[in-house]
């Protein structure tokens, strides 16, 4: 093999692309889904908050408002927020919710070794059903974050409780 072959294999090229949202409608459910579990705890914090809380007297009928109110003022704008976030860094979060449309031409064997320079940014129709999506898509990106987060924190928790005993 001779010594360009050699620098023209090991270098990157960098390839410039145009990003499409490309998550379908459909799986809107599966992300709802997989975001249940924090947005069930949630709920019952916020539902117990406001009904101790709330504006009315009875218990009940604070429970009928909360929910409503929980799901206008923190779950979609929160989803949305979250998956605006993440999708507004591709390079960090690897193209979730992306796909990838490549302006020039990458071989089979190069595909692993380029670089992506990203240019314009294509979002779907902003359809009432596609909220919907980025909003579940949203709270799945926040679980994972609080998963991850939790799991950090965890490891000094753990030595400082060892520390006085606990877990021995």
């Amino acid at each position: 093999m001779s010594e360009e072959q050699a620098t023209s294999e090991g270098a990157r090229r960098t390839v410039p692309v145009e990003l499409v949202e490309t998550t379908p409608d459909s799986a809107a459910a599966l992300h709802w889904l997989l975001a249940a579990p924090l947005l069930g705890f949630l709920a019952w914090a916020w539902v117990d908050l406001f009904a101790n809380a709330g504006p009315l007297q009875a218990y009940w009928p604070n429970v009928v408002l909360a929910l409503p109110v929980y799901a206008a003022l923190i779950v979609l704008p929160l989803g949305v927020a979250a998956h605006r976030i993440v999708t507004s860094m591709p390079r960090l979060f690897q193209h979730a919710g992306w796909d990838v449309l490549p302006l020039e031409s990458v071989s089979v064997e190069e595909q692993y070794r380029i670089r992506y320079a990203y240019g314009k940014r294509h979002r779907a129709q902003g359809t009432r059903r596609r909220w919907l999506m980025r909003a579940g898509q949203g709270w799945v990106y926040i679980e994972i974050t609080a998963i991850f987060v939790g799991a950090i924190l965890l490891i000094p928790i753990f030595f400082s409780v060892s520390e006085f005993g606990f877990g021995r």
